[in-house]
């Protein structure tokens, strides 16, 4: 409930209204947002770093050279836990809620 009232800014009533599958899709799409800038103000700061020190280089260097992000290698499969059914997840959920009104 913090991330969605604080971060994700919903307001306390449509948090509530979504079910956990819908929050699940919010959230994604909150993170892949957050994602994307953190990979881009580095994207960024290498291409300043490359074009800083290129006068500097006999050879020409590239940006992934110069300064290499862990984006940069290909993907280990990831070991996921096991996700909840539809029943589980609504289960869960509730049991959050009922914690959250409760205090």
């Amino acid at each position: 409930m913090g991330i969605a009232l604080s971060c994700i800014h919903l307001s306390y009533d449509d948090f509530c209204r979504l079910t956990p599958t819908e929050f699940d899709h919010v959230y994604r799409e909150f993170k892949n947002l957050q994602d994307a800038e953190y990979k881009d103000n580095w994207e960024r700061m290498r291409l300043l770093a490359t074009i800083t020190i290129q006068p500097h280089l006999k050879k020409k260097v590239t940006a992934k050279k110069v300064l290499p992000l862990s984006w940069d290698k290909p993907d280990k499969p990831d070991i996921k836990a096991p996700r909840l059914t539809a029943a589980e997840s609504r289960k869960r959920f509730e049991a959050v809620l009922k914690k959250t009104q409760g205090d």
